[in-house]
């Protein structure tokens, strides 16, 4: 049915109709860019967790035996944490001596987050003593 008018345009109903749909189209928007958001940060507390834990278990394993201690290892990580600008203490270390299959020492990096929603990451380093008698063997 054709209704004839006199005047040309949009009606209030339309005007208040169009602005309610923007309005809940934004919302959404919105809200999916907050979820985003915190996605792409959590994305970020990972990658810097992996580094950190890789970093400091690369340095356990490089450094010389007479010098690893769990008071040392504990301040390379509070080192780390500052250097990455983390809240402390986020790293946790611990130490255990293990004699099978070899003599040493197995130390296990956490990093626990604050975070309910970011998992707990765990690295572990093992470093084994070298028996005196044990000689590489030879290459022919």
């Amino acid at each position: 049915m054709y209704r004839n008018t006199s005047k040309h345009g949009l009606s209030v109903i339309e005007c208040v109709v169009a602005l309610s749909v923007l309005a809940a189209m934004l919302s959404v928007v919105l809200s999916i860019q907050v979820v985003q958001s915190a996605r792409i940060g959590l994305s970020k507390q990972k990658l810097a967790a992996e580094q950190t834990l890789s970093n400091l278990a690369q340095r356990i394993v490089a450094a010389d035996d007479a010098e690893l201690s769990e008071e040392m290892i504990a301040g390379w990580a509070r080192q780390l944490e500052q250097q990455q600008g983390l809240p402390q203490p986020v790293i946790q270390v611990d130490t255990e001596v293990v004699s099978q299959p070899a003599v040493g020492r197995r130390i296990v990096l956490t990093w626990k987050a604050k975070s309910p929603y970011f998992p707990e990451y765990s690295l572990v380093a093992w470093r084994f003593k070298q028996v005196p008698g044990e000689v590489a063997e030879e290459q022919p």
